[in-house]
């Protein structure tokens, strides 16, 4: 078995038991829509991760431009935002917030676009994970989780990353090997001061409050990082990725406790 396999092995576990977890977490007094929906997102990811395993198994190496493993994908970023708007309420108040969030998005997709030049696929997918990043971007402010400076730091890494990968395709070649790894320092270390807030978030009593908002966000920017990885760097965010999972699950039964 190659890398790819394995890892897809690991996740697809993981998956299976954090859906396990999230129907044990269904079965107590306190059932939360949020959860419910955190449960179907999760199945979704669960059925994708079988299908590529699948797919790793049987076709290794070749590349499918529209996997139908990518329903799956989009239905749960769907339901991750829906989760998260079951307690969004003031959505009329952060319409600064949703526009620069639309425009984060945006630069996503037309790098997406830029890479591979699956139009169709990529632009699709921007709609459900644009909709996911909105929801959680007004729950992080309902919440006030993350202060200014915190928030000043990932708007300017978030210029700085899309701006110098939107460079490598203009600067001379021999630019572009440093440019690239410039980019996967900025990605690393955001990933890097999120899971971190994650840890503490998820550990220290006086910060529960923040705990979805904090692993969810973990989750969005391992997300990203995925999209834009290759090579070893790719392997590493699928481990951070895997890891965010069961994050989010104990958010949410932390959450569900402290009502």
């Amino acid at each position: 078995m190659n890398v790819d396999v394995v890892l897809n092995l690991i996740m697809t576990a993981v998956m299976f038991l954090v859906f396990l977890g999230t129907l044990w977490l269904l079965r107590t007094e306190k059932r939360e829509a949020r959860t419910v929906l955190f449960a179907f997102a999760v199945a979704c990811m669960l059925l994708s991760g079988l299908y590529w395993l699948s797919y790793g198994v049987l076709r290794p190496g070749t590349r499918m431009p529209f996997a139908a493993n990518e329903i799956a994908e989009s239905a749960m970023f769907l339901l991750f935002g829906a989760a998260l708007n079951t307690k969004n309420r003031d959505y009329a108040n952060h319409k600064k917030d949703i526009f620069f969030t639309a425009l984060f998005t945006l630069a996503n997709v037309a790098l997406w676009i830029a890479w591979s030049g699956e139009w169709v696929d990529d632009i699709l997918t921007g709609l459900t994970i644009g909709y996911f990043f909105c929801a959680l971007v007004v729950w992080i402010k309902q919440t006030n989780s993350f202060p200014k400076w915190e928030w000043r730091i990932i708007c300017v890494f978030s210029l700085v990353l899309f701006g110098t990968q939107a460079a490598i395709f203009w600067v001379p070649e021999w630019l572009k090997v440093p440019f690239d790894y410039f980019c996967y320092a900025i990605m690393m270390g955001m990933e890097a001061f999120l899971m971190f807030r994650a840890f503490r978030t998820l550990f220290v009593p006086e910060r529960t409050k923040f705990a979805v908002a904090d692993t969810f966000a973990a989750y969005a920017w391992t997300q990203i990082a995925l999209f834009m990885s290759s090579g070893a760097f790719y392997y590493v965010d699928i481990l951070l990725f895997t890891m965010c999972i069961p994050m989010m699950l104990l958010a949410l039964k932390k959450e569900a406790t402290a009502v």
